[in-house]
């Protein structure tokens, strides 16, 4: 029986490899797009474990790190992208450099997320692979690298030249170009909301066309519409759709994740505008859980609920626990 499958592994393996690099590494995006993670994940190990070819295998172990940063395993996917050698050539450097800056922007350190994506973006061009999906990918990471740090004629243009690639590359209703819209949403949010809300419904539209209702790209796009709402002071429509958001992910991560505690915190964002403190405060204690099961104890992220904690503390007068948070978020 052992053998037999091992036969029918190889067959099927021999099959991928038939069809094409090209078409193997859109079976693999197939399953991430259905947040078929661990599914991708085998399937990455079975082809790495049939190749002999060393470069192939560095973009197969990218995909693994792009998984586990997804994942937001992000200790895991740094290992993995340390071990990658790349041999020499540039557009496997690029697309190495590309997910270690995804990393440190996940990771909250704009200044590395920067630097490895501004080497990955000449290594693209230099190799003549400025207009790829890898390049593409590139520049939306570059595009919210900017946004973080505030530099925002810099995060539209990058984000404006990697929705042009996808657009020409996929067309207008596919799933690069939807994490596009989603992007640019963000990029204006802090200065034109109706733009981003625009941006945003653009995105979600394109999600449900695709993945129906219950998906981690739905959530994603219902919790960027929330926190327009909340901006445009619709209260009940913002924690409709952060309701919406936090209910996807408890599904798909039911061990908690970053996405699940970011959804908490709009909640409870949404509550002070409304005047509901105590109800905030619960939904903060429980994203700082989150963050914490996530990131350790020391995290940006956990600094900032930290504070919303602090000042929730402080304006009923409780203020030594209000100090003991502000001091825990300056160590955080």
């Amino acid at each position: 029986m052992a053998r037999r499958t091992t036969i029918l592994l190889f067959l099927t393996l021999l099959s991928f490899w038939s069809l094409g690099q090209q078409q193997v590494f859109s079976r693999i995006d197939s399953l991430l797009s259905d947040a078929k993670y661990e599914d991708a994940k085998i399937l990455i190990n079975q082809i790495t474990a049939a190749t002999t070819y060393p470069k192939r295998k560095v973009l197969l172990a990218n995909k693994t790190a792009e998984i586990l940063i997804t994942q937001g395993k992000l200790n895991d996917a740094e290992a993995v992208l340390n071990k990658i050698q790349s041999y020499g050539d540039l557009f496997l450097e690029a697309v190495t450099q590309t997910n270690l800056g995804s990393l440190y922007l996940n990771k909250a350190r704009s200044d590395l997320a920067l630097d490895y994506l501004q080497q990955a973006l000449n290594k693209f061009q230099d190799s003549g692979n400025h207009n790829t999906r890898e390049a593409a990918q590139c520049l939306a990471d570059l595009s919210l690298v900017y946004w973080s740090v505030g530099k925002l004629n810099q995060a539209e243009e990058n984000g404006l030249i990697a929705l042009q690639i996808r657009q020409s590359l996929f067309g207008e209703s596919s799933e690069a170009v939807a994490a596009s819209d989603n992007d640019l949403g963000l990029v204006y949010s802090s200065a034109n909301v109706d733009k981003a809300l625009a941006y945003y419904e653009k995105a979600l539209s394109i999600y449900e066309k695709m993945h129906g209702k219950d998906h981690p790209k739905i959530a994603i796009a219902s919790n960027n519409i929330g926190a327009m709402y909340r901006q445009l002071e619709l209260y009940g429509d913002a924690v409709n759709n952060f309701e919406t958001a936090l209910t996807i992910w408890k599904k798909v991560y039911p061990n908690g994740h970053p996405n699940q505690a970011s959804a908490l915190v709009n909640l409870g964002r949404t509550y002070i505008k409304m005047g509901d403190r105590k109800a905030a405060l619960g939904y903060f204690e429980k994203a700082l859980e989150v963050y914490r099961k996530s990131y350790g104890t020391k995290h940006p992220d956990i600094s900032s609920v930290l504070n919303l904690i602090g000042s929730l503390k402080a304006e009923d007068n409780q203020y030594d626990e209000a100090l003991s948070s502000f001091q825990d978020a300056i160590i955080s």
